[in-house]
């Protein structure tokens, strides 16, 4: 009749037909339906990039508004941090992205009305960006994944350059340029 290798396959093939995916099984589709039902939960660092992005936003609107009415010189130097500034924010709406989330950051409102001079607008930007870094470091130090941390290490450094560059603007010689080892934005402006 059938020989033994004939007899092993047509077993084996009855087996394998018995597991596969035909019939229904309750606990496979119970299973996948809650799958399928359970939207993955938004990161946490979701809302920390999106401060950070208001923040940034705030920023690139105060360049914007304070450069113009500094000297021409000043206002070139306003005028490539708000660019370096709009930089930060597309690499952070990036990481957002990436996170799987859209960004979604709460304007910040900006008032540079009662700035009356050269030395106030300055001032108000050191300020900025002051407040910039405290807020870049602070969702540093809370962030779950390690290269948005990356990504704003990066630019709190390129903040802390331009605080160099405003305290010279503001009087600073070259050493009091750079004021304190450890740059976290709280540094007071020169006298």
């Amino acid at each position: 009749m059938w020989g033994g290798a004939t007899l092993a396959a047509v077993l084996l093939a009855a087996i394998l037909a018995g597991c596969g995916a035909g019939g229904s099984s309750s606990a496979t589709t119970t299973a996948t339906a809650a799958t399928e039902a359970a939207a993955p939960e938004p990161s946490p660092d979701v809302a920390l990039l999106d401060k950070v992005l208001s923040r940034q936003e705030a920023a690139v609107e105060a360049f914007g508004q304070v450069g113009p009415a500094l000297p021409p010189r000043l206002a070139r130097m306003a005028a490539y941090f708000r660019a370096q500034e709009q930089e930060h924010i597309d690499a952070v709406l990036k990481a957002v992205r990436g996170l799987g989330a859209t960004p979604e950051p709460s304007p910040e409102p900006v008032d540079t009305s009662a700035l009356k001079d050269t030395r106030e607008r300055l001032l108000f930007l050191y300020e900025l960006e002051g407040a910039t870094i405290d807020e870049e470091l602070s969702a540093i130090a809370k962030l779950e994944a390690s290269w948005p941390r990356s990504l704003l290490a990066s630019t709190v450094a390129n903040h802390g350059q331009h605080l160099v560059l405003l305290r010279r603007a503001l009087g600073a010689g070259p050493l009091a340029s750079v004021p304190v080892p450890f740059e976290d934005g709280t540094a007071p402006p020169p006298e």
